[in-house]
């Protein structure tokens, strides 16, 4: 089971591509994100905490997946994702899960989450690129009318990589422009709290 940290980024985007190069890391991946969150219809999210919320609900994601040999031809999957976390009362999150089944429609996906008992919450759109180097991934992310992060996951067959403290202790080593009062910013959390 992998966890991971997240973090502000306090660069604009182009500069922290260029650092990140300038270190050595290496463009590895690239995807656009949109993901409606679904939540049971019995929650109110006026008298829920957020946290409470968000520690279980379905997405519907459709992603847009660009190929690495030029990152400029695409394809689409869509997908239904189950996530799973259990979140300290500091915000911490303790460990989280995630099941995913593709889907061949969105309206299908919407129609089938409804009959279960589910109510659309939100859409996150974001655009995602990938760096790596000697196997720390960052997931840079450019969230839609929100604050850019990076998203490091914890490894579990890399031992200097497989707990939240030491991908702390790595992404701080970096000494790269980012925010480190908060490791586990939550872009769901930020949306909910504009919403309300």
């Amino acid at each position: 089971m992998t966890n991971e940290i997240t973090v502000r980024i306090d660069c604009s985007l182009k500069e922290m591509y260029n650092i990140l190069e300038n270190k050595g890391f290496v463009l590895i991946d690239k995807y656009n994100l949109e993901d409606i969150y679904y939540i049971p219809k019995n929650v109110d999210v006026n008298k829920q905490s957020i946290k409470k919320i968000l520690e279980k609900y379905i997405l519907i994601r459709k992603v847009i997946q660009f190929l690495p040999d030029d990152f400029i031809k695409s394809y689409n999957v869509v997908k239904l994702t189950l996530k799973n976390k259990k979140i300290a009362s500091d915000g911490t999150i303790v460990s989280q899960s995630k099941s995913d089944c593709e889907i061949k429609d969105i309206n299908e996906g919407k129609n089938f989450l409804k009959e279960l008992g589910y109510k659309e919450l939100m859409t996150i759109k974001e655009e995602a690129v990938v760096y790596c180097k000697d196997g720390l991934k960052l997931v840079i992310k450019n969230v839609e009318n929100s604050d850019n992060l990076i998203e490091v996951e914890t490894v579990e067959d890399n031992i200097e990589l497989d707990t939240i403290d030491k991908l702390k202790e790595k992404i701080n080593k970096l000494q790269i422009p980012i925010n480190t009062d908060d490791y586990f910013v939550k872009k769901a959390e930020i949306k909910i709290k504009k919403i309300l």
